[in-house]
């Protein structure tokens, strides 16, 4: 049995996904469109990852790809609900910080043990005080598994990243099939392909329609109210 993508869907996703590149959203603070908008720059990125993928049957790269959408369309509803959720996320940036460095230079230390790493330090003491100055907005990391629950998505995340997972790595079938890319395997790239594509639009489709809210209506002073008279 063949699977692939129709030449039809796929020119209706690339134009989809062309749309997303060119949007510029508008109509929210700026904290908010500052991140909406590396949001829609980084689904556009993996999409462009993905639909290479897709071209190459590179099954482990479009299973990356497409574990990434699912975890920018988590990302993407759940800053969306509030502007609180937006500064959690944004505090998160210092957060992740201080675990990356800190875990690199840790591992530098183990590769060569008494060589001093002086500007890794200040990188570290930097991101470690501005996570301390947000330190009201948490102080662990932010699980994509637990915000894929605050937005209904608790079931896409442990069923796609579960396959995904055992796609992207190293296991004893990739290892024995290393070359295989035909009969049922080959609907991998079909499964990621879409699976990818449709989070990615999501992710979008939920920005459009939060930014197209109107905005609350300002409350009326009380010689504006109904019936009032001067």
């Amino acid at each position: 049995m063949g699977y692939q993508v129709s030449e039809f869907s796929l020119k209706v996703t690339d134009q989809a996904f062309e749309d997303i590149k060119n949007y510029h959203p508008a109509g929210s603070d700026d904290d908010t469109l500052g991140l909406i908008c590396m949001m829609l720059c980084a689904i556009s990125q993996e999409y462009e990852q993905l639909r290479s993928a897709y071209n190459k049957r590179a099954v482990p790269n479009a299973a990356w790809a497409c574990r990434n959408l699912l975890e920018l369309c988590v990302f993407t509803k759940w800053v969306l609900l509030s502007g609180d959720k937006v500064k959690r996320f944004m505090a998160d940036v210092a957060i992740d910080g201080v675990e990356l460095f800190a875990s690199m230079k840790e591992w530098m230390d183990y590769q060569t043990s008494g060589i001093g790493q002086p500007e890794m330090d200040k990188t570290i003491r930097i991101t470690s005080k501005r996570m301390n100055s947000e330190g009201n907005l948490g102080t662990g990391h932010l699980k994509v598994g637990e915000l894929a629950k605050e937005v209904q998505m608790a079931a896409d995340f442990k069923l796609s990243n579960t396959l995904c997972s055992k796609l992207l790595h190293q296991t004893a079938w990739s290892l024995v099939h290393r070359e295989q890319y035909d009969g049922e395997y080959a609907a991998f790239p079909v499964i990621l392909f879409e699976s990818g594509s449709r989070y990615g639009l999501e992710a979008f489709n939920a920005i459009r329609e939060c930014l197209g809210k109107p905005a609350p209506s300002a409350q009326k002073s009380p010689d504006e109210s109904d019936g009032a008279t001067a």
